[in-house]
């Protein structure tokens, strides 16, 4: 339950949403998308409330990647071009999402390249790993942004990735993302570190907001989480023997 949240999410902006389960984050999410309704306050999109617009004119300015998405049964530029349904798929763009969203060797991996079928239920067809799941349904993202998308809601979106993988794609992400805003999602804090601004939620409300430094410098509940991260990635990682710090441990806590 959200209640007293006051939140801006700006144009070119990346926002980190974290907290812990419970806090908000996904309602928050639903909320912006109009799966929920808010029963108080309002939503505002450039000054009109989002209930006053046409639900395809917010449709097409929003796209959202969920912990669990869908899996379409349809080919490979199909699960793209669904980012944006109503443009004529564009080749060009589709080979600049699918490196961005690093799925450039599924594509030519496969016989059939594009029009290869996501399912074995086809002739030709091929069965993906959770990872690659992911990454499609990222250059679905990346399509509908390119295609005039304003706002990215990214939703634990890559929770089958690991760490390094996870920071490598929010990375490709944010330099992409061009003028649409993104709202991001993550569990680990080793991958959101790099976000224009991180937002705290505690309780359905703002807790803390500001830069990684800004909030590990204010020593509070943001900051107790990323230590508690990072002491528990060094402690899985270390031996019997003298600590070498591994490649996960030194990326928290670079």
């Amino acid at each position: 339950m959200l209640s007293g949240l006051d939140l801006e999410i700006a144009p070119g902006e990346m926002i980190a949403l974290v907290g812990v389960n419970g806090a908000g984050k996904t309602t928050l999410t639903k909320l912006l998308t109009g799966l929920y309704q808010p029963t108080g306050g309002r939503i505002t999109v450039d000054g009109t409330p989002l209930r006053d617009l046409a639900s395809r004119a917010w449709r097409d300015r929003i796209t959202v990647v969920f912990q669990d998405f869908v899996q379409y049964e349809l080919s490979l530029r199909d699960n793209v071009v669904l980012g944006a349904p109503n443009r004529e798929a564009d080749e060009a763009l589709l080979a600049d999402v699918a490196r961005q969203a690093g799925i450039t060797d599924l594509v030519t991996g496969t016989c059939r390249g594009w029009d290869t079928p996501l399912s074995r239920v086809f002739s030709g067809g091929t069965d993906l790993s959770g990872g690659q799941w992911q990454r499609v349904a990222l250059a679905r993202a990346l399509y509908a942004a390119a295609c005039g998308a304003r706002l990215l809601v990214l939703d634990e979106p890559t929770a089958h990735l690991d760490v390094r993988a996870e920071i490598d794609v929010f990375s490709r992400v944010a330099a992409q993302a061009g003028e649409a805003g993104v709202v991001l999602i993550s569990h680990r804090l080793s991958a959101v570190r790099k976000a224009d601004r991180i937002v705290f939620l505690d309780g359905g409300v703002v807790t803390e907001s500001g830069s990684h430094d800004e909030l590990i410098a204010l020593g509070g509940s943001y900051a107790r989480m990323y230590a508690l991260q990072a002491d528990r990635f060094a402690e899985a990682s270390e031996p019997d023997d003298a600590h070498q710090p591994g490649p996960v441990e030194r990326t928290l806590r670079r």
